[in-house]
């Protein structure tokens, strides 16, 4: 993708080239530093930015508005709070006012590029092909001020904690349960991740003794992470959500984003291999509801009504509450919904109750409990007599769907959460 920067506005000051792999893509960009006099109305400095390249592609790019900083330079008459506006055409996608409480501290932090003054203002955004300006407001009176654009550089999530630097107990956590090579993976991934804050409220020892119980606190860790998806802010919905450990964790929106008890404090920080959101309390897994059978399960979760719906109008319910041991694929209720308007309706009908039965069991493995640990990539027998294609290049898939959460235990085997319902051959 080609990056070019257009100056309307301004006095342009420097322009270093900038060579960044982002993606995967050889990406050759600019930052641009403008100087000026900013305030309100006609005196809003602006500058401009295009982006060409690929449709689907994009550029992390972070725009900084300096005042107070330039002061140390020698200049004087300065924007004492600057505030910065993005806008794609005349839709504004975004603005910030004091970087520090923008949502993106952490991640303007990790970039390498935070301001050194609290009200001075910088923000995040990930470009895809088109033409932006940004504006740079100051007060009714004009005064000197400095919009910047950087390109920045991707990092998977490891680099990212390390660079934000207030996440060094997580940091050292992973470390010490060799996660960090895991989560240094293609992924993608999805990281729930405390802060050092988050780890100072565990009682006194909490920490130093986890150290010394690798076990435990690779359970505690793998229960912060979503393998396999990378879930953005956008697709957060209420309900379970199913955790690399094995157990499902509770999304709330009523009073504010959580998961479990903690808070999620900062959104989409997007990297090479996932996304991570900060949280401000570790939160701590309960126990993997095992003790109840597969259709059990489903039922308490609450996002599989579809799928219940489906295997008791096949009279399956009965089949997948035996003795088994079963692997059971299992479409979220989301997952049914990208079907075709109507499909669910008319399978559900009496005369389609073969073809759903048939459809259902397309989605087990009878006999056996594969384990995440034990897929490997090839053909797999299921249950209704065809063969189903496991991958796991960029993440574990069974013929189109992708795998977003595993090992969900049950007295008599073990689900595996896919995104897509997925049909037997014709």
């Amino acid at each position: 993708m080609k990056f070019t920067t257009t100056l309307l506005t301004g006095v342009l000051l420097s322009a270093s080239p900038l060579l960044a792999d982002n993606h995967a893509s050889s990406v050759e960009a600019t930052n641009v530093s403008t100087r000026g006099l900013a305030g309100t109305g006609e005196n809003t400095m602006i500058s401009g930015v295009v982006v060409e390249g690929p449709a689907d592609d994009y550029v992390p790019v972070l725009f900084r508005g300096l005042g107070p900083t330039l002061a140390d330079f020698g200049l004087t008459n300065v924007v004492t709070d600057p505030a910065i506006s993005v806008y794609a055409g005349a839709t504004l996608m975004g603005e910030n006012d004091n970087w520090m409480t923008g949502g993106q501290s952490y991640a303007i932090r990790a970039s390498g590029y935070a301001p050194t003054d609290e009200n001075e203002s910088a923000m995040l955004a990930m470009m895809v092909p088109g033409a932006y300006t940004v504006h740079l407001h100051g007060h009714d009176t004009p005064a000197n001020g400095l919009l910047e654009t950087f390109f920045i550089e991707e990092k998977n999530i490891p680099a990212n904690l390390v660079a934000a630097g207030e996440f060094t107990t997580l940091v050292a956590a992973v470390q010490a349960a060799g996660l960090d090579t895991v989560l240094s993976g293609a992924g993608p991934f999805t990281l729930f991740a405390p802060t050092d804050e988050a780890f100072a409220k565990l009682p006194a020892g909490t920490v130093e003794g986890l150290l010394n119980d690798i076990p435990a606190l690779t359970n505690i860790l793998l229960y912060h992470v979503v393998s396999g998806q990378e879930i953005p802010a956008s697709a957060v919905a209420t309900g379970p959500l199913m955790m690399a450990n094995g157990v499902p964790a509770s999304l709330s929106t009523e009073n504010g984003a959580m998961i479990d008890n903690a808070n999620i404090i900062e959104v989409d920080w997007m990297g090479t291999n996932g996304t991570i959101h900060v949280i401000d309390e570790v939160i701590l897994p309960g126990e993997a509801p095992s003790g109840q059978t597969i259709v059990e399960n489903l039922v308490a979760q609450g996002n599989f009504e579809t799928l219940v719906a489906a295997v008791t109008a096949a009279d399956l319910v009965d089949t997948l509450n035996g003795a088994g041991p079963f692997t059971l694929f299992a479409p979220t209720d989301a997952a049914f919904a990208k079907l075709p308007e109507g499909t669910v309706e008319s399978l559900l009908q009496e005369e389609n109750i073969p073809t759903l039965r048939d459809i259902l069991l397309y989605h087990v493995i009878s006999g056996t409990k594969v384990e995440s640990s034990a897929v490997a990539a090839g053909e797999v027998s299921m249950a209704n007599g065809d063969d189903a294609t496991l991958s796991t290049d960029g993440g574990v898939m069974i013929e189109t769907a992708n795998v977003t959460g595993v090992d969900w235990q049950s007295s008599n085997g073990v689900i595996h959460i896919i995104d897509t319902v997925i049909l037997p051959p014709m």
